[in-house]
């Protein structure tokens, strides 16, 4: 978020913050812990989460460098938060930082804007919840993009297991909609921590309608194929010879009896 505020806002936190260092998978704190600071990534990644008491674990959200998180409205913490990577942190105690903004108007405005970027991340994420698992993923590799691009390369510093459980999805889903969507010509995987986005709008469409295209090589379309019309074929060579009127079903000819269908196919 460029601009002379938020300028300000950094050189402000640089001056009265402490930088901490965190080694991955360390704890920054804890959910029910006072929300008494506000952080901002100075190096690494760092995620937010919460553990539900059957033990699974729901990823709130990511956040890079120059990503200020903690905004809460609440007493205390409701999410926990850890390093993705090795990372380095600036910790603002939020008594200290409201000292001073409330002294300028300006910087008061850009902390108002920021609680209310991260108030918008939490109504989208809210909306991603809610979609098919091909469009969670699309929105996932869009959002990186924005976010994450370094050079050609998305740069995922999160395990496959951290993207599906910000997604809500099962890391078999996951993968499986990856290699779909390589396959697809939507995305590369030079290795597993990067992607190349080959073409937006193939992604855009996959996301859109997937019923239309299929997310998978052309030798597995090839053989679902003949697996249907095979399946038709034996159904035909298995009705009785019996007088009957022809019905065109899926464009195979089956004989219907005295108005009962012998056998009814699917897709």
């Amino acid at each position: 978020m460029p601009g002379a505020g938020i300028e300000s806002l950094d050189l402000l936190t640089d001056r009265i913050g402490v930088r901490l260092s965190y080694e991955p998978k360390a704890r920054i704190f804890y959910e029910n812990d006072p929300a008494t600071k506000i952080y901002k990534v100075v190096r690494g990644s760092v995620r937010t989460c919460k553990f539900l008491r059957d033990g699974r674990r729901l990823v709130g959200g990511f956040y890079f460098p120059g990503d200020y998180f903690g905004f809460g409205f609440a007493d205390r913490c409701t999410l926990s938060a850890e390093a993705v990577t090795s990372a380095k942190v600036l910790v603002v105690r939020k008594s200290v930082l409201a000292a001073v903004v409330n002294h300028d108007a300006a910087l008061k405005q850009e902390l108002l804007s920021l609680a209310t970027l991260e108030l918008a991340r939490l109504q989208e994420r809210m909306t991603l919840l809610i979609k098919n698992a091909h469009e969670r993923v699309g929105e996932f590799i869009l959002e990186m993009e924005k976010r994450g691009k370094v050079g050609d390369f998305i740069q995922l510093p999160m395990k496959r297991q951290d993207i599906a459980d910000y997604l809500g999805l099962k890391i078999e889903t996951v993968s499986r909609i990856l290699t779909s969507l390589e396959s697809c010509a939507a995305i590369e995987m030079p290795t597993s921590r990067r992607i190349v986005l080959r073409s937006r709008a193939v992604l855009k469409t996959l996301m859109a309608d997937r019923s239309k295209l299929v997310l998978s090589n052309p030798h597995s379309v090839s053989n679902n194929t003949r697996k249907r019309l095979n399946r038709r074929h034996r159904v035909e060579r298995r009705a009785p010879k019996k007088a009957g009127i022809l019905v065109k079903v899926g464009g195979a000819d089956l004989k219907r009896f005295r108005g009962q269908p012998i056998a009814e196919l699917s897709d």
